[in-house]
């Protein structure tokens, strides 16, 4: 089929209309343009309407949208209705006319289209993209046509960040050799037009090279040409070479942008500008991404130092300032700042041994480089002097609070709690100063922890006079918090914290200072970082006065970032491997309610979930105990569950803190069975929108229920149902639905086995031959429990014409299963023979004969025999054994015992095996019942 192009363009324009009204036509247009996508010719015809400059933009713009998305999806070789090789061919021979569209929103699709071509052609099918594109850059070049070479470098931009996404193969190879020519060329022009802009636009200076006067225009574009450039030598520098500090181009660009560094900083700071500042961050990422892809590089490149150097001043230029409430560019200088913290933690890594993973080593030169690159790090740039300086400016500068932390404090106090605790400290500066003082004291303990502990202590002694004496203390003790894996061992937590730290808290005047509250919260986060590293016992009893005075909504001084930051403490306290219930039991209803309370008066998801996750840690290690306030939680649960609407990680704790409050409470947990097994049963259901999101956590909370209930509750007995479907569709849930399954039964056998028996052997005989050793294990003591709790009579009928016995008996004689599972089958025969070993008998009569396979032909009595005794020695369970001579004694002691050849001539070897296991188990009290592993879980056990 042929594709006319003027009713393409009438699609088109359908396709681009936006108005209301035209919606049908719309998406009439939309279902042609997909019938015609797989024709060949209509991607060609594309690229013809988006180069016809006479159309309107909108059609263009539809074009080139529809353009990409093929390249993307049928440019491939292997795709389904892949584009033909000549019209490839036809596409490719056009591209260098799309780069003459200039209007920038075309032009970047065009861009994104081209790279998507380039990320599967480059370098088989199109070896010279690179010198093809970069030769057309030229000419636009020597021509002086800059918004043509604008367009080309846009496109050259995105093909190397396609390419350099890619780790390995042909392509990751093929840059590299190319990423040499694109330095030599564009690194170039990235200077020449960097310079050009940048002498302009100085306030001294409105002229370029030669007193050539450029107008705005004129000056946007060379500015936007040479911040291309940058992009693109970033890129190609950083992924295009192994060890760029070995390459002279890459080594030359590399030196010229840590001068530009300097120079965009200083004229920054004079006067801001958009283009500046995409520049400064460009330079911080192409470093960042340098020190992270090629470490020894970075460090081996001539003025890495120097820039590291230049961050740390700016570091401290800049450290007044942001502690003025009206700092106008805060969000830019943060990100400045961050980037060079970065790159000294990554300096401090490589010094260390935790940056070495990112590091190549081809041959013993590479190795020898490394080092050379770390000795020069200790050398040259982390002497003391300049560790102690750093240290010193993150201290008393980046650790503590700002304005604007303070005015999020009183105006958003939830989320002000909610920032602290989220892991971004690689993009927010205390955050981030935080992690570099985290390392500094770890990796330079000798130097620093005198001076950390001297702050400590001349902090702690100092009288709070100012707001400003509150803030460093606070800054001091946020160090004094971090550093705590540093400082354990030279010093004394419990009695720092009793004589020091507490009296801070218990007892606090009322009257005090309201900035006193800072000192509140540090406090508390000191026990969320100290408790689990060192901290005895009998400090922990003072640790939980000193909570419980932060906890407390009635001091004024409490407001809710002091008590939410305290309900965290509270967690760590509790939530720790040497945690003792008789300490804790006495603060346990207190915390309780306030923790309750407190959940009444947050508003924010992320806050409800933090409190709730308190309480369900306390709900975990408290046990029986926590009955007496089990009601009380449970009523918070079901306005919390309609609160969280699409909020499912919320809904997932509270169902976990279910889970855990009905482990807790145990046999009583059937007190709430009607309020939240309804509940259960809306998730389970696989119509429901919640089953995608909580399936997990329903079973876990259905099978906690199933364990510890007492009796099967009509609520209970109303999910079998749904378990039985689920069972069925066999999901990658089967053992803890098997599992859920087997409390059913024990709970209520006869009313299973009536009302669902049938089924359940159906389904489970479609398991056996294909389950694993879990799972097998399960249904095999699903089966035991029928057996060995109801007459034979009631069951015995469902066994055979389900299949399931059929199933067991064939999976004793396929060689290909499991010794493992074949011995759990056994088990089944091993229970039949105890009810009565008759019926063992008339089955291998009746099936043996309707077996297609061997043993077959007449009763499969024998050979069943046969593999039981073989199979003996792959029980190594004593129950099982025990189980297996019992069985056996049945079968040889039966009434048909001494009819039947199979079993008669087969005696001395029955009677053997059954002997030497009970002469082996002789003397021990083994009760052949179910498995204590699934008394554990379900709470009973049956014996035979």
């Amino acid at each position: 089929m042929t594709i006319n192009p003027v009713e393409l363009l009438h699609v088109l324009q359908a396709a681009a209309l936006q108005d209301p009204a035209s919606e049908s036509t719309r998406k009439s247009a939309e279902k042609q343009l997909k019938i015609w996508e797989s024709q060949p010719g209509f991607h060609s015809l594309l690229q013809d309407a988006f180069l016809d400059d006479s159309l309107p933009s909108e059609i263009r713009w539809i074009s080139i949208i529809y353009f990409k998305n093929g390249m993307d999806k049928y440019w491939r070789k292997s795709a389904p209705n892949a584009i033909s090789k000549d019209e490839k061919q036809q596409i490719k021979a056009k591209i260098p006319q799309t780069f003459g569209v200039y209007y920038p929103q075309l032009s970047s699709q065009n861009a994104l289209a081209i790279a998507k071509i380039a990320r599967i052609d480059f370098p088989v099918e199109w070896p010279s993209l690179f010198s093809d594109s970069l030769g057309l850059a030229k000419e636009a070049y020597d021509k002086g046509d800059l918004a043509h070479l604008k367009s080309i470098l846009t496109v050259v931009n995105q093909v190397v960040k396609v390419l350099s996404s890619t780790r390995f193969g042909k392509s990751r190879a093929a840059l590299q050799q190319a990423a040499p020519g694109v330095v030599r060329f564009v690194g170039q022009w990235c200077f020449e037009f960097i310079q050009q802009w940048m002498n302009s636009s100085r306030p001294d200076s409105s002229n370029g090279p030669g007193g050539a006067s450029y107008s705005p225009e004129e000056l946007a574009i060379r500015a936007e040409i040479g911040y291309l450039s940058l992009k693109i030598c970033r890129k190609a520098v950083t992924e295009g070479y192994d060890f760029a500090n070995r390459s002279p181009e890459a080594a030359e660009f590399y030196q010229a942008t840590a001068i530009h560094l300097s120079a965009f900083l200083e004229q920054y700071s004079a006067r801001p500008t958009e283009i500046l500042e995409k520049h400064i961050k460009t330079l911080g990422k192409f470093y960042q991404d340098l020190a992270e892809r090629q470490p020894t590089a970075f460090i081996m490149m001539s003025g890495t130092f120097d820039l590291i150097r230049l961050y740390l001043a700016v570091l401290q230029s800049q450290a007044a300032a942001f502690h003025q409430s009206d700092f106008d560019n805060i969000e830019f200088w943060e990100n400045v700042l961050v980037r060079g913290l970065l790159l000294f933690r990554k300096c401090i890594k490589m010094i260390f041994g935790d940056g070495m993973s990112t590091i190549k080593y081809r041959t013993a030169d590479d190795r020898a480089e490394t080092k050379q690159a770390i000795e020069k790090l200790k050398t040259e740039l982390c002497t003391d002097s300049f560790v102690i300086q750093v240290h010193d400016i993150i201290l008393w500068s980046y650790l503590r609070l700002r304005p604007v932390d303070l005015e999020k404090w009183s105006s958003e106090p939830e989320e002000f709690v909610h920032d602290e605790v989220q892991n971004s400290w690689e993009y927010q500066l205390r955050p981030c100063s935080e992690k570099v003082y985290i390392d500094l004291l770890l990796n330079f303990k000798d130097l620093l922890k005198p001076r950390i502990l001297d702050a400590f202590n001349s902090a702690s002694n100092s009288s709070l006079s100012s707001d400003d004496a509150i803030l460093s203390k606070d800054a001091v003790y946020c160090a004094f918090g971090i550093g705590c894996n540093a400082l354990f061992e030279d010093v004394d937590f419990d009695k720092t914290f009793e004589q020091i730290l507490a009296p801070q808290v218990i007892g606090i005047n009322p009257e005090a200072p309201p900035m006193h509250r800072i000192i509140l919260r540090r406090i508390a986060l000191i026990i969320s970082e100290w408790i689990s590293v060192k901290c005895g016992q009998e400090t922990r009893k003072i640790v939980y006065q000193v909570l419980a005075q932060i906890l407390d909504p009635s001091h004024p001084l409490n407001d809710m970032v002091v008590q939410l930051t305290g309900s965290s403490a509270l967690k760590c306290a509790v939530d720790e491997w040497d945690f003792k219930m008789t300490d804790f039991l006495p603060y346990m209803e207190l915390f309780l309610t306030r923790i309750i309370e407190m959940m009444d008066k947050v508003e924010i998801i992320e806050t409800k979930l933090a409190l709730l996750q308190v309480i369900s840690v306390i709900v975990e290690v408290s046990e029986t105990h926590i009955m007496t306030y089990a009601d009380k939680i449970i009523s918070l649960l079901p306005a919390l569950w309609e609160q969280a609407g699409d909020e499912h990680i919320l809904k997932g704790a509270i169902l976990h803190t279910l889970t855990n409050l009905i482990r807790a409470v145990g046999k009583e947990s059937f007190r709430f069975h009607e309020l939240y097994i309804p509940l259960i049963g809306s998730i389970v259901d696989p119509k429901s929108e919640m089953n995608v999101y909580l399936l997990e956590d329903a079973l876990e909370l259905w099978q906690s229920t199933i364990a510890n209930a007492p009796s099967a509750t009509p609520e209970l007995l109303s999910l079998l149902p749904v378990l039985i479907s689920s069972l069925d569709n066999v999901t990658e849930n089967l053992r803890v639905e098997l599992t859920i399954l087997e409390g059913y039964v024990i709970l209520a056998t006869s009313f299973v086995e009536q009302e669902y028996g049938k089924v359940l052997f159906t389904i489970m005989a479609s398991f056996i031959g294909s389950l694993k050793i879990e799972a097998c294990q399960a249904v095999t003591h699903i089966i035991e429990i029928f057996i060995q709790s109801l007459p034979l009579n009631t069951y015995i009928n469902d066994l055979v014409e389900t299949g399931l016995l059929g199933r067991l008996t064939n999976s004793i004689f396929d060689t290909h299963e499991s010794a493992i599972n074949v011995t759990r089958y056994l088990t089944i025969y091993a229970r039949l023979a105890l009810a009565d070993a008759n019926v063992i008998v008339q089955f291998c009569d009746m099936y043996g004969p309707q077996r297609q396979t061997p043993p077959s032909g007449g009763s499969c009595l024998g050979p069943l025999l046969d593999s039981w005794i073989e199979k003996t020695e792959n029980m190594g369970h004593p129950r099982m054994r025990k189980l297996t001579a019992m069985g056996l004694d049945a079968i040889l002691t039966s009434a048909v015992g001494s009819q039947r050849e199979e079993i008669f001539g087969r005696r001395e070897m029955l009677a053997k095996v059954r002997d030497d296991i009970m002469a082996e188990l002789e003397g021990e009290n083994i009760e052949v019942n179910v498995d204590t592993s699934l008394q554990r879980v379900l709470g009973a056990g049956y014996a035979i």
